[in-house]
């Protein structure tokens, strides 16, 4: 009788400890999701991704800008950039190691995958976008396949996210209806 009663107490205690490193678990991926969620709201941050869409393609079409990406790939001497190439250069790399740092923490499954890119994919998959060339550039100059290659990964998972997921929407949840009141000026107003 005593051995039954302590394999029940052992058993039972094994039981509350996995449901305990269970919600350890929840809690810690939903201190890491909150924790990205702030650095992509600092304002360094955004300030960073408006500077990667609005200023990326036109640095990537300047020689000069190109020619300081292949010298600072290779490690070689820098030629002189402007002022707003470098702060452009600057953007592309803040940006670019926020988004290597997710995929490391996504592909070693420290946050849940499934988390990150509902909320991220969009963003993950724009940026990857813009700064392509610069990758591409970067990578063919060092010869290293491997600079962001947790941002490359953490952009084929947000592919794949959104060609199974179009909407993050519950499916079978009633929507609200909604109107837009301004209709009639999507087809006047975007397209002179």
């Amino acid at each position: 009788m005593g051995s039954l009663l302590t394999v029940l107490i052992v058993g039972a205690t094994a039981i509350a400890a996995l449901a305990q490193l269970r919600h350890m678990r929840a809690g810690n991926q939903i201190n890491a999701v909150l924790a990205i969620g702030e650095k992509f709201t600092e304002s360094r941050f955004e300030q960073a991704r408006s500077t990667v869409n609005t200023g990326t393609a036109e640095a990537m079409n300047d020689p000069h800008f190109r020619a300081f990406c292949i010298a600072r790939a290779r490690r070689n001497p820098l030629p002189v950039i402007s002022a707003e190439q470098r702060a452009i250069l600057d953007a592309i790399n803040l940006t670019g190691n926020l988004f290597e740092e997710i995929g490391n923490l996504v592909k070693n499954g420290i946050v849940d995958e499934t988390l990150i890119l509902d909320i991220y994919c969009t963003q993950v998959v724009g940026t990857w976008r813009r700064l392509e060339p610069y990758i591409a550039l970067s990578r063919d100059a060092a010869n290293d396949p491997g600079l962001w290659d947790n941002f490359e990964y953490l952009t084929v998972r947000a592919r794949v996210f959104l060609e199974a997921h179009p909407t993050t929407y519950p499916k079978g949840m009633q929507r609200i209806p909604l109107t837009n009141p301004w209709h009639d000026e999507l087809n006047t107003t975007f397209q002179k």
